[in-house]
């Protein structure tokens, strides 16, 4: 599994974009960098949730959906934190990781649940809808990306990784419905 990140833009003397998002190993989660338990528990969510694929790249905001929309996370971890931690790692080459500069449609729809559709507007005044479909070729499309990278060897973690904390002991799954 891995974790794709959004996250505030940074430069980077090896991109030429801004980078905004980063994929790391789910592993990376237990870097004991990354706040903990906090950082074990969202692995879990990562690992432990039905139906998902291995070498799937699940976003942040699929938890988010996972988790209420959101309501769960207090009972879960301080995203916000694991994933400023998550990147410093990246940054800092504590681990593998593919930083990114995604376009603004890429990022919007990766950054919302998995069943929003957003309305999305055009330098020209026309109008489109953009939505799970688009949502999940994106996804598709990174997912390729870190198979390919994976081939040459798998992504590594960082060192000294904790264990995940078993308590508690059923995380507070509730897919978020609207209405």
């Amino acid at each position: 599994m891995y974790l794709l990140a959004l996250h505030e833009p940074y430069q980077s003397p090896q991109h030429p974009v801004p980078i905004n998002a980063t994929i790391v190993h789910a592993l990376t989660l237990l870097h004991p960098a990354a706040p903990q338990p906090d950082g074990g528990r969202i692995y879990r969510c990562l690992t432990e949730f039905p139906g998902r694929t291995p070498g799937e790249v699940v976003p942040l905001s699929t938890l988010t959906f996972e988790l209420d929309g959101g309501q769960l996370w207090p009972l879960v971890a301080d995203w916000e934190q694991v994933v400023d931690a998550v990147v410093h790692i990246a940054r800092h080459q504590g681990c593998d990781a593919m930083p990114m500069g995604l376009p603004q449609v890429a990022a919007v729809l990766v950054g919302g649940g998995p069943n929003t559709v957003h309305e999305l507007y055009h330098p020209d005044g026309t109008r489109s809808q953009a939505g799970p479909v688009e949502r999940q070729q994106h996804l598709d499309e990174l997912t390729g990306h870190v198979r390919r990278f994976a081939a040459e060897g798998p992504f590594w973690p960082g060192d000294n990784l904790v264990s995940p904390p078993r308590e508690p002991r059923v995380l507070p799954y509730k897919p978020y419905r609207s209405n």
